[in-house]
């Protein structure tokens, strides 16, 4: 198996002869004396603006062409490379060093709802959710999965046993209590070593609101946190945000329904309340991803009774979220979901895109290992799985993500090790079963051995 420490990149080759151009570039244009360092240094600092310069400047000449989507992704990827820090360095070290927490390591627990009516648990489970999301996207973060947090709603929690199990520092908890409109949100931040709070506060506001009031609570951790947070394009903007308070309503009932185990039924409730969200509010954004991601579960679990609509549907709403936010990640995901079958190669560059934007994101990493697989790259599947179990140890999905560790096994002829993955995979979850076709030996006979 691949070890902790192999991450794939899933960048482009560089061409050969971008070498040649950085050398002759600082030994052609530099005088003589200058020392040899220097020449270099300038010459490739020089090539390599004159190659963004090129890049910049072929987006208008294909955006003329076709809207320069072709040409943003290649300028994004040599401006990624090039330019801007790898952004899932924290996640590749705590996987490799689980024994040692990252600085800025925290789960985000689920906030209590203390309305004492369980009608009332989408509205808390929501801010928790979206907060988790924002803080996700914070520079050099490391959090835990919202799926590893929803395992300890309503326990009783010892933090030393918490940083332990999890490999973390700092643990975010909160309160909503809601009265109508009126929404008041209580957070403290708690040391997990010393199971101290280092910071407490309360936040006032409005349902209509609940964005901002959401943004303040990220800007105050972040401080408290020592951390200057940059405001990426990927956050939520004033256009993205929906001033319908009862569509705001119906979209996290959705995601709250669509959180929930999975099923036929469960999924089309979930599409129902994104439905009547776009009713109110035809552009309500997080309604639109909801229900494109439900139309690809649909899809994908093959309860749709018509595919290449539900498919073409869910694209439609995608490209519409994107054509308006570029950078959500959520948005890439979805999309990588809905091209996983048929399309595997697109669906990974919207894996990498969702993960450029949040890479604190397990499901995506988990995603992303499929992808590999149906792609004919099994190899490099083992290390996204890893990040997604590092970043969500107690996730409920874990089960699927050991189950495609199976398949990576499987394509690479590791019988034993496929075994293994899927008996991992039967024991997280009693109702699976798992079949591996193991040859033994040059004929045509095997065996067919099922595991549960």
């Amino acid at each position: 198996m691949v070890t902790n420490s192999e991450v794939s990149s899933d960048l482009p080759d560089k061409p050969a002869s971008d070498n040649d151009l950085l050398n002759k570039t600082a030994s052609d244009n530099e005088p003589p004396d200058k020392p040899a360092s220097t020449l270099n240094l300038k010459g490739r600092l020089r090539a390599r603006l004159q190659l963004i310069g090129g890049a910049l400047a072929s987006i208008a000449a294909i955006g003329a062409i076709a809207g320069g989507l072709v040409g943003y992704w290649t300028v994004w990827k040599t401006l990624r490379t090039d330019v801007f820090p790898d952004k899932q360095q924290t996640q590749r070290e705590a996987t490799a060093r689980p024994d040692i927490a990252p600085r800025l390591s925290l789960v985000v627990l689920p906030f209590a709802n203390v309305n004492n009516d369980p009608e009332q648990d989408y509205f808390a489970d929501g801010i928790t959710t979206d907060l988790t999301t924002d803080l996700a996207q914070m520079p050099g973060a490391f959090v835990i999965g919202r799926g590893t947090a929803f395992t300890y709603k309503n326990k009783q929690i010892d933090f030393r046993t918490l940083g332990k199990d999890l490999g973390i520092r700092w643990a975010v908890q909160g309160a909503v209590r809601r009265n109508g409109d009126q929404v008041r949100v209580n957070v403290s931040l708690a040391d997990i070593a010393s199971g101290r709070d280092v910071w407490s506060d309360r936040f006032d506001g409005d349902r209509t609101n609940l964005a901002a009031l959401q943004d303040q609570i990220t800007a105050r951790l972040a401080r408290s946190l020592n951390i200057e947070l940059i405001q990426a394009e990927s956050r939520r903007s004033e256009v993205d945000r929906s001033r319908n308070p009862d569509a705001m309503d119906f979209t996290m009932r959705g995601w709250a329904k669509l959180y929930e185990p999975q099923s036929k039924i469960q999924n089309a409730q979930a599409q129902d309340l994104f439905d009547r969200a776009l009713r109110l509010d035809p552009d309500n954004v997080e309604a639109m991803i909801g229900k494109a991601r439900c139309l690809a579960v649909g899809v994908n679990n093959r309860w749709s009774a018509s595919v290449v609509e539900d498919k073409k549907q869910a694209i439609d709403l995608i490209d519409r979220v994107l054509s308006k936010s570029s950078a959500s990640a959520s948005a890439h995901t979805t999309k990588g979901l809905i091209l996983l079958f048929g399309r595997p190669e697109e669906a990974l560059a919207e894996y990498d895109a969702a993960l450029e934007i949040d890479p604190n994101n397990p499901s995506v990493y988990a995603s992303k290992a499929i992808a590999l697989v149906i792609s004919g790259r099994a190899r490099e599947a083992f290390s996204p799985v890893q990040l997604a179990l590092r970043l969500s140890p107690r996730d409920p999905f874990a089960f699927q993500w050991r189950f495609w560790l199976c398949h990576a096994h499987l394509h690479l002829h590791q019988y034993g090790e496929a075994i293994e993955e899927c008996g991992r995979s039967v024991n997280l979850n009693s109702n699976l079963y798992a079949y591996v076709d193991r040859p033994l030996d040059r004929s045509n006979r095997g065996v067919h051995r099922r595991i549960r």
